[in-house]
């Protein structure tokens, strides 16, 4: 293990303890991601960010707050991805004003750009699987997780599957095929290992991301009873 000086705990300057706080950000999120909460100790936390093992209590006040911290960070980051995409949802919904073939752009559209945005981007390869262990150890982060990335896009996928399938968003229904849709995209990601091994590719490439899109979009609109596209729109 790395020997630290007791001095990388205390901020040198702003600049300097903003680099070693986001230094330990870096290295917590793919070790939280590769081994989970438990299966990382404060040391090991504290030697891969080459800090001193106190300026994870100076920063984040122990192992849990930087967990939190970890998670909050993530929803930070992928906002750009996620929240306008929300937004457009909600919005053209409600301006489709239930045509079958403006809501069929629209599922095309969004199918596109999630799968698009999770395959090409190298930080959320490492934060998915900190997303899928919290989809099935949930810890005391999973609210915040849950409330600021995951039912907003929820909520918003089940107003399309609402207008798309005449069901209300707030069934149960909605909710359950909302889910399918969500899982069919977000599985390309999760099972990365599987897409490659069993079809031999080294990446999600531009022709690979757009034959996943390719294939994948026309489940989803025969799912919604939407008509399909010829062209999917970019």
């Amino acid at each position: 293990m790395a020997e630290v000086s007791d001095e990388s705990v205390k901020p040198r300057g702003r600049q300097g303890g903003a680099e070693s706080r986001a230094r330990i950000l870096e290295a917590a999120g793919q070790l939280f991601a590769a081994r989970g909460f438990d299966g990382v100790s404060t040391r090991e936390l504290a030697s891969a960010a080459e800090v001193n093992i106190s300026a994870i209590t100076y920063y984040f006040d122990g192992k849990e707050g930087l967990y939190r911290a970890v998670l909050e960070q993530l929803i930070e980051e992928t906002a750009p991805l996620f929240e306008p995409m929300v937004a457009r949802i909600e919005a053209e919904v409600r301006a489709a004003d239930s045509d079958k073939m403006k809501l069929a752009q629209l599922v095309a559209w969004f199918v596109g750009a999630l799968l698009s945005g999770i395959l090409s981007d190298p930080k959320i390869r490492w934060q998915m699987p900190l997303v899928m262990r919290e989809f099935q150890q949930p810890s005391e982060g999973f609210d915040l997780l849950f409330a600021e990335r995951i039912e907003p896009m929820h909520n918003a996928i089940s107003q399309l599957v609402g207008a798309s399938r005449g069901l209300d968003p707030s069934s149960a229904d909605a909710k359950l095929i909302t889910a399918t849709v969500i899982g069919q995209c977000m599985a390309f990601g999760f099972a990365r290992a599987v897409i490659f091994a069993r079809t031999g590719w080294q990446d999600y490439d531009d022709q690979n991301r757009q034959q996943v899109i390719s294939t994948v979009t026309p489940g989803i609109l025969r799912m919604l009873d939407l008509p399909l596209l010829e062209d999917a729109p970019q």
